[in-house]
């Protein structure tokens, strides 16, 4: 899922700093000065005391709110109260940031520097709580004014457009994030060691949204860009650089480039700290796997729990992953709530497609380990999660290719060559289609003609006279 934590507003020092923007805010537009936040709700924060922080900075903003129904003197107080939600409030607190927001939108206005702050603490409240639908709007709008203030390759514009492409390649909508980040990325300057850093989380977010659409072969630039611009900023030892190697790490794997892929990815396991997100990236070069995969399940189902909640899509996923293991011990009892939670959640249209199809998929898995003999219970799941993904323009080619050809050889060679054909004739036609584009001698494209040419012209072709006959 989504990951901002680069770009959240977050910590003792943005609560010291919104106060100076506060306070400066205040003298450019007015003589009645701000109220500042609380010094003791400051150092409460400071010390990560979020529980004393807001019994301080939520009610002075509500005193000051009703004290001062006229004007921006509770603005500072305001953005005090975003950050504080956005760093450590649950969702039963989201209607306390959005009235700080409304607070700025109505006394300062929706386009000032006081919304932009605001907004950038809302979007780093959603990431948190991983709520990708409220998330996307308060990350465009984030983006807008941003961009009016700043203009297009504006420090601040450029990171809440990152932000946005990593919802976007998240939510399936990898083109959408390529078309923002293009533009931005040919103009953006690469002189000092902040201005390196950015275009390289510009650079990584564009090869995100190339490798969510399985477009590799444009993935893999974006990722060596990326990681060269990081080596210079911080050296290859940098989590962000380790990270840019991970990611490009897995697409030369996906190029079927694995010799290169292997030495990138012992490049990253020699540098990367135990318990990294570059390493854990990784885990298919080291081989490793856990000792006991049910216990590990359920440990990152409760860890999933306790940072999301219990009703969050995350937690759902962690669920799903502890039914796949407990399905793989053989547990199969114990398996079946996992199983009923993960079909409940994959038929849920509050869920984003992109989740969606992520739950139709551990369905199908889940369905075919369980019941492998039953191919109607299988099909009618490959159909509903190919019918998400066409209709949302979520999901990539490869898994639209791998499901429909499953759905129409096991349709196919039962007897059910009416049925097979539609899920194999679409099949071959992307799969046609992807092959054309590649380059002469392409690894990839070689490696996918061995994996599916074959077989498509044999079984597409068979389907139809087949169905022609019936």
């Amino acid at each position: 899922m989504i990951d901002l934590r680069r770009h959240a507003v977050t910590g003792g020092a943005a609560m010291l700093a919104l106060a100076g923007l506060g306070a400066a805010g205040a003298a450019a537009a007015q003589t009645v000065p701000r109220i500042p936040i609380p010094a003791e709700g400051e150092a409460a924060f400071a010390k990560r005391e979020y529980g004393k922080a807001a019994g301080i900075i939520i009610p002075a903003f509500e005193n000051c709110r009703t004290a001062h129904p006229d004007g921006d003197t509770c603005a500072t107080l305001a953005a005090g109260v975003a950050v504080l939600v956005a760093t450590a409030g649950n969702d039963k607190v989201e209607g306390t940031i959005l009235r700080a927001l409304d607070y700025v939108d109505t006394r300062v206005g929706p386009e000032s520097e006081d919304a932009l702050i605001m907004l950038s603490a809302l979007t780093s409240y959603y990431e948190r709580l991983q709520d990708l639908n409220k998330y996307l709007p308060a990350a465009e709008r984030r983006l807008a004014v941003s961009h009016k203030l700043h203009g297009a390759t504006g420090r601040l514009t450029v990171i809440a457009a990152v932000g946005l492409c990593i919802a976007q390649w998240n939510l399936g909508q990898g083109q959408a994030a390529v078309d923002l980040l293009l533009p931005i990325a040919r103009e953006l300057p690469e002189t000092t060691p902040e201005q390196v850093v950015l275009s390289g989380r510009v650079q990584e977010c564009l090869g995100m949204a190339y490798y969510s659409m399985d477009r590799d072969r444009e993935a893999e630039p974006a990722f060596r860009k990326a990681l060269a611009l990081f080596e210079r900023a911080e050296g290859e030892s940098g989590p962000l650089a380790l990270d840019a190697m991970a990611s490009l790490a897995n697409t030369l794997r996906r190029l079927d480039r694995e010799d290169e892929a292997r030495l990138l990815a012992a490049r990253v396991d020699r540098l990367a700290k135990p318990g990294s997100t570059a390493r854990e990236r990784i885990t298919w070069w080291s081989g490793a796997a856990p000792a006991d995969p049910v216990a590990a399940a359920r440990a990152e189902l409760a860890r999933a729990e306790k940072q999301y909640g219990p009703a969050s899509a995350v937690t759902d996923m962690a669920a799903a992953m502890l039914g796949v293991a407990l399905i793989d011990a053989e547990k199969f009892a114990e398996a079946e709530p996992y199983v009923r939670r993960l079909e409940a959640a994959a038929n849920n249209p509050v869920n984003p497609a992109s989740v969606r199809i992520k739950m139709l998929t551990g369905q199908v898995v889940l369905t075919m380990k369980t019941n492998p003999e039953r191919l109607d219970l299988v099909v009618p799941v490959i159909e509903r999660l190919v019918s998400v993904a066409k209709q949302s323009g979520t999901g990539s080619d490869r898994l639209l290719i791998d499901f429909q050809m499953y759905a129409g050889m096991s349709l196919l060679l039962t007897g059910q060559p009416q049925r097979s054909y539609p899920f194999l004739s679409d099949a071959g036609d992307l799969l046609m289609s992807r092959l054309a584009s590649y380059r002469d001698f392409d690894a990839a494209a070689q490696k996918e003609t061995r994996q599916y040419s074959p077989i498509f012209k044999f079984k597409v072709t068979n389907a139809w006279w087949l169905a022609q006959r019936r």
